[in-house]
């Protein structure tokens, strides 16, 4: 990563990844965990308390995290993690409402 870096794009995959890695990719992932990023911005949130990628809240260090998803559920209980992985839920917004505001189709 440039040291200058401030914004990482990555996948749960990328960053949880548990078999060998390049060199090179080892050098990344450790330039990732070492740095303390402003946010950590994921997307489809609630695959995060799952023990795979449950990792990526540990492997990189953030001020702020803030969570997405369309579908807040599970069929573990682990759904409940969130709040302490990632924070409340702040905003939930029916689909229904949205759609008839034009937001979606």
């Amino acid at each position: 990563l440039h040291p200058e870096a401030c914004v990482l794009v990555s996948t749960y995959n990328m960053i949880s990844f548990p078999g060998r890695r390049s060199k090179e990719a080892l050098e990344v992932m450790a330039d990732v965990e070492a740095r303390e990023w402003g946010l950590l911005l994921m997307d489809e949130v609630h695959v995060v308390p799952a023990n795979t990628f449950l990792t990526c809240t540990i492997k990189t260090k953030s001020r702020c995290k803030l969570g997405l998803t369309a579908t807040l559920v599970r069929e573990d209980d682990k759904i409940g993690d969130l709040n302490f992985l990632i924070g409340p839920k702040l905003y939930e917004a029916n689909w229904l409402d949205l759609q008839a505001k034009g937001f979606i189709a």
